[in-house]
């Protein structure tokens, strides 16, 4: 049986299971996007935030400043105003504070400058209070009188807005971790009768595009609900679904290998449930990383579906080069082919044991 046959076969799999296709790829990412109407304000408490020297600015100046911030944040040095700039749409730090020269002189008027990023609302709130507590820290610590002037940048944008593609990166998650092992486990009984017709390898294969190339129409439900809603979000832009892609692709091959190194079994599936969960709670997906603790941070940054949210967010919520975060689209494609190389070896091990 040929590839072209296989995706005929999985297309009359869907038709018999209209009812919960339907409520899998319709109404769930429909009912996602509107659920983030129902939040308000979320307040972060400790987020990294860029440093940057201004001018003739000395590493004393930096410094000062750098102690005024411990109270609220971790400061990170930059070299320029442009690479803490790129840093703050990374969403490696989530302010950008420009330190003057000669706050150490007695009487001299600074003025700070603080910036944020319209895309990040979760931190929108809680910067106004930010500002403010810098400004009194600035003030205690330097002789010269501090002013700090806050400058945001990019097009404001609603909790709600913000949520969308988090919300759409958990739908991801949970239709590559845990449905499409389930379907394939749904059809254990006849794999043994496909493998007489085609390889295993191209049954699964078969799998994966077909599922993955399905993802089009929860993302058109998404797009068409945001507009309805009068959300400005680019959902069916092309670096959108090239992420989507990447992260379903990593993350149905951990969910299949699973899958098939406990032999389909049902308890696979709570596995990647519970892999499923561990995402949610690890990656950082709402609030600025760091925000927990500092063990979170590194978790965080080690895991491809950190990068994964902060794509998606950035590719529907920033309008930036995709340039910008080419290196987290090679660690995501990197991924993709680590996970789908774990992918065969499990296949190997499955057919080993039959």
């Amino acid at each position: 049986m040929d590839l072209l046959a296989l995706l005929r076969k999985e297309a009359i799999t869907v038709r018999r299971n209209l009812g919960l296709i339907l409520v899998l790829l319709v109404v769930l990412p429909g009912g996602i996007v509107a659920g983030t109407a129902v939040f308000e304000q979320t307040i972060p408490r400790d987020v990294p935030v860029g440093v940057v020297a201004e001018g003739d600015a000395t590493d004393d100046d930096v410094a000062i400043a750098e102690a005024g911030l411990v109270a609220f944040a971790t400061p990170i040095e930059y070299d320029s105003s442009a690479d803490a700039r790129e840093a703050l749409q990374r969403e490696e730090v989530y302010l950008v504070v420009s330190v003057p020269s000669d706050v150490m002189v007695e009487g001299n008027e600074a003025n700070v400058t603080v910036v944020s990023d319209h895309a990040f609302v979760p931190f929108e709130e809680p910067v106004n209070e930010s500002i403010g507590l810098a400004a009194s820290e600035f003030d205690q610590a330097v002789p010269a009188d501090v002013s700090v002037d806050h400058e945001r940048v990019g097009e404001p944008r609603s909790l709600s807005e913000f949520l969308v593609p988090t919300g759409l990166f958990a739908f991801v998650t949970l239709y590559a971790l845990v449905y499409l092992p389930y379907q394939v486990r749904s059809e254990r009984l006849v794999l043994d009768r496909l493998q007489t017709e085609s390889r295993l390898e191209t049954v699964v294969a078969s799998k994966l595009l077909f599922y993955g190339g399905a993802l089009i129409i929860p993302a058109a439900v998404v797009a068409a609900v945001t507009t309805w809603f009068g959300y400005d979000v680019a959902v069916l832009s092309p670096a959108t679904f090239a992420v989507l892609g990447l992260t379903f692709w990593y993350l149905a091959a951990i969910g299949l290998a699973v899958l098939f190194t406990l032999g389909l079994r049902q308890s696979a599936l709570f596995v990647n449930l519970g892999l499923a969960l561990a995402v949610f709670g690890l990656s950082s997906l709402v609030y600025p990383v760091g925000f927990f603790s500092t063990s979170q941070r590194t978790i965080a940054r080690a895991l491809p579906t950190h990068y994964s949210a902060i794509t998606t967010r950035s590719t529907m919520l920033r309008d930036t080069s995709a340039s910008l975060y080419a290196d987290y689209l090679l660690w995501l494609a990197a991924t993709a082919l680590v996970s789908l190389v774990v992918l065969q070896l499990a296949l190997v091990v499955y057919q080993r044991r039959r």
